[in-house]
């Protein structure tokens, strides 16, 4: 999907936009550096029980921790990794608005992409370096 289809399939969910910001490879998408298979999503509190009673399916994490799929998307209540945290509150703060869409600014994806092994996220990392000269920041303590 490139960023047109990130927000179309947004669009069609209605969801409302102070309480979900996309992360992970959908905010490369929308930034046009790369298509996305999936959405992902770090959701509020209410806006998790809302899409679990709309009849989202419930998908638990690898970290074990809850999540929701709807097609391709899938929601969660944060995505923190080991070396770098931000609370859900902080993320949709700061989010960004990229084509009519929250998402997690770049730095912020690049210092979460660092905290995780897998290919893709090396890939990711390596991309954002190259083409925006971002890298993942030292990693301070946690905010909330």
């Amino acid at each position: 999907m490139n960023r047109h289809d990130v927000a179309r399939e947004l669009r069609a969910h209605s969801l409302p936009k102070d309480q979900f910001v996309v992360v992970g490879g959908a905010v490369l998408a929308l930034h046009d550096l790369r298509d996305t298979e999936d959405i992902d999503l770090v959701v509020s509190d209410a806006l998790f029980a809302e899409l679990k009673s709309r009849g989202w399916r419930l998908k638990t994490r690898p970290n074990g921790k809850p999540g929701l799929k709807y097609g391709i998307i899938e929601a969660y209540l944060d995505v923190n990794c080991a070396s770098y945290e931000r609370g859900t509150d902080s993320l949709l703060k700061h989010a960004q608005n990229l084509h009519g869409v929250p998402t997690i600014d770049l730095q912020t994806l690049a210092n979460f992409k660092a905290g995780y092994t897998r290919a893709k996220d090396l890939e990711d990392l390596a991309l954002l370096g190259q083409e925006l000269g971002i890298k993942p920041s030292p990693h301070a303590s946690p905010s909330a």
